[in-house]
């Protein structure tokens, strides 16, 4: 008897693991490199924070933003797409910037937004009613510390801010010399934020003017759909607790590669891949921040996810042509 348990036993396993989760990688993307070096950014004010997010919103490239705003030539803030990087490698971005003598806030937000599904059987939370299509989101780690204590090689290898030492009875002891913390909503620390959801952390550069902070972007993962992922960060004077850094502190994030006519991904004049926003994006991001998102989805549910059920979008009496009038509220939601 016991025998024929052990036998039936193992038979459940051998059948019932089928999957490698191979599947949840996406293959490397060749138009886009895995690890990227963007140099030193200038630190931003929180009034060119704001100025970033209202020419972007009124319809700029943020990428071209950033490379016509700079300051002694550095640009005060970044946006780019990563690509999917060999496996067993580190993937991710890497920037420097020097410290001010005071607290800067690293922001870092990847395309576009994610939320989870409300699927209550009575009363589903409203504004997360309509399904949201998670193979087009990537997550982002944010890291940051001395320039010094960084371990990687720019451009070529994403390192850390880890130290070793071997103590008196021969044990070897790590030592993190990262200072970019985040707190989870339990309080835990070193937490991080998730798919699509914007990072941040405060650096405090007290007696530290002029000298340099590496920031590390390090891709945890890549949209499944295409195998790229876009992002903007950005260093900004002050406390982020100040700021108020959420998913509504950095628009126009969801970049596509410009192409030329052969299909290749075209490059600007600092050989960083040319861009521009992907459409309907920067509407979508205006819902989900004024708490318009099961509007948008159900106007334009190709920019959501389209398994809704019927009743999802029951309530919606807006429809495009509507919500594209000049006297409606939800005016910035139209994407024509």
């Amino acid at each position: 008897m016991l025998k024929n348990s052990l036998s039936a036993l193992f038979i459940a396993f051998a059948f019932g693991c089928d999957r490698s989760g191979i599947d949840l990688v996406p293959e490397t993307n060749g138009d886009f490199e895995s690890v990227v070096e963007i140099g030193e950014v200038g630190i931003m004010s929180v009034a060119q924070l704001e100025e970033l997010r209202n020419a972007v919103l009124s319809g700029a490239n943020p990428q071209e933003w950033c490379d016509n705003n700079t300051t002694d030539g550095k640009r005060p803030c970044y946006f780019g797409i990563l690509g999917q990087a060999e496996v067993g490698v580190k993937g991710g971005a890497t920037m420097t910037f020097k410290g001010t003598g005071s607290d800067v806030c690293l922001i870092v937000d990847p395309e576009t937004v994610f939320w989870n599904t409300a699927v209550a059987a009575t009363r589903p939370e409203r504004e997360w009613r309509h399904p949201d299509f998670e193979e087009d989101d990537g997550d982002i780690d944010l890291y940051a510390g001395l320039s010094s204590y960084y371990t990687g090689s720019p451009g070529l290898e994403i390192g850390d801010f880890k130290g070793f030492y071997t103590d008196s009875l021969g044990n070897q002891v790590e030592i993190e010399y990262g200072e970019c913390i985040q707190t989870g909503s339990d309080g835990a620390a070193n937490a991080h934020a998730g798919r699509a959801s914007v990072e941040s952390c405060t650096i405090n550069t007290y007696n530290r003017t002029g000298i340099e902070y590496t920031t590390v972007l390090e891709s945890f993962s890549i949209p499944l759909d295409d195998g790229a992922l876009s992002f903007g960060v950005a260093v900004v004077e002050g406390r982020c607790s100040d700021i108020g850094t959420t998913e509504c502190t950095l628009y126009g994030e969801s970049l596509v590669a410009n192409r030329d006519t052969n299909g290749d991904v075209t490059r600007d004049e600092n050989g960083d891949v040319s861009t521009y926003v992907r459409d309907c994006s920067r509407q979508l991001e205006q819902a989900y921040c004024k708490g318009a998102l099961l509007e948008f989805c159900c106007i334009y549910p190709d920019m959501c996810g389209e398994d809704a059920t019927e009743s999802t979008c029951a309530t919606i009496t807006e429809t495009e042509e509507s919500i594209c009038s000049s006297s409606s509220e939800f005016n910035y939601l139209c994407c024509q």
